[in-house]
């Protein structure tokens, strides 16, 4: 008797310590697991050029799931250089003039019913012009729509560094003439199309103020399917319903799609060519270079910076915003070679560091 319940008392014990040892492990495999940085992504209003966007991120605290779904969108879907849409492959761009630009006010019987999501441009020699892609991507055409007449999207799917598609870009072409491409035997319904390639070569001639080209960049959630409307005015639609919010006064917004519009100039001018490249390379430093504990980035200029380290995976596991220059502390990370990317203003450096 005695010898069975010294026995029972030392298996619950084995048993006990089995469970506190189960739990200790599980716990070491969870924060190793854990990355050695949180990921953080720079907010749009940090931004040279503010996009427009729903009411729901900026209704939203720093830290807000969804602000920082929208945030991570943004600097991927920025890393995608556009083509300007009178931009040929030599480099030369058709003359043209912007009768109303990103975010003016648009009245409606005199009053100021919402913002202008895109750019409209004029050029000199009237409606007949050649348009390119700006993006790679699959084309769909409208014709006689109530609100462009005829226009076509070019729809491509964002990625995060690990391949998730986490949105979509859409660039609209307002106003141009669909029935007069298709006579120039030009069908792109459906197709692909790389950037660069030509996609229209008519403006509508009756559009209202002159023919000119209604370019818009549209942001959409993974799951919508890319041609929803999003924002209006209130008496345009009953599914505008949310209020602008943040520096976008005016307007209405259905919430439940699309996470709003780019300003083109953070697409044209988010890459720098090869010598803007040379200009800010000629302004920063890293050091030390090999480095074991801490990290130098000096950018001499004072324009707001934002650093990136990324594995050799492509995973970026560190993000700081910085003016002149900053330390960091990279004793945690493996042995081996990082990139570091440096945006600077509308400029992109990339470089190599060792840690050792």
């Amino acid at each position: 008797m005695i010898f069975n319940k010294l026995n029972s008392n030392l298996q619950i014990k084995y048993n006990s310590r089995m469970i506190n040892l189960k739990i200790i492990t599980l716990g070491i495999l969870l924060l190793l697991s854990l990355p050695l940085f949180s990921q953080t992504y720079p907010n749009n209003e940090d931004s040279e050029y503010q996009d427009m966007l729903t009411p729901i991120y900026y209704n939203s605290a720093n830290g807000d799931d969804f602000r920082n779904e929208i945030n991570k969108f943004f600097h991927f879907a920025r890393l995608e250089p556009f083509q300007h849409p009178f931009k040929n492959v030599s480099g030369e761009t058709t003359p043209y003039s912007v009768h109303r630009g990103f975010g003016d006010e648009i009245s409606q019987n005199n009053y100021v019913v919402q913002h202008h999501a895109a750019i409209d441009m004029y050029i000199n020699n009237g409606e007949e012009t050649t348009m390119f892609a700006a993006i790679d991507g699959s084309v769909i055409t409208y014709k006689d729509a109530p609100k462009y007449r005829d226009y076509l999207t070019i729809t491509k799917n964002i990625e995060d560094s690990v391949g998730n598609i986490i949105g979509k870009i859409v660039v609209l072409y307002g106003h141009i003439d669909l029935n007069l491409d298709e006579l120039d035997g030009r069908y792109l319904n459906g197709q692909s199309v790389n950037k660069g390639d030509t996609i229209s070569k008519h403006l509508y001639s009756e559009t209202v103020g002159g023919p000119h080209l209604h370019f818009e960049i549209r942001y959409y959630r993974p799951t919508d399917v890319g041609n929803e409307d999003y924002y209006g005015w209130s008496g345009g639609s009953t599914s505008y319903t949310e209020p602008s919010s943040g520096p976008w006064t005016y307007g209405f917004w259905d919430t439940n799609y699309g996470y709003g519009f780019a300003n083109p100039e953070n697409h044209w001018n988010y890459l720098p060519t090869r010598i803007k490249n040379l200009e800010i390379n000629n302004l920063i430093s890293i050091f030390p270079n090999p480095a074991s504990n801490y990290l130098n980035i000096e950018v001499l200029n004072n324009n707001k910076s934002t650093v990136y380290i990324v594995d050799i995976t492509g995973k970026e596991i560190v993000c700081e915003n910085f003016i002149n220059i900053i330390q960091l502390n990279i004793e945690n990370l493996q042995k081996g070679e990082y990139l570091i990317k440096i945006i600077n203003g509308n400029k992109l450096v990339t470089k190599k560091i060792i840690k050792l």
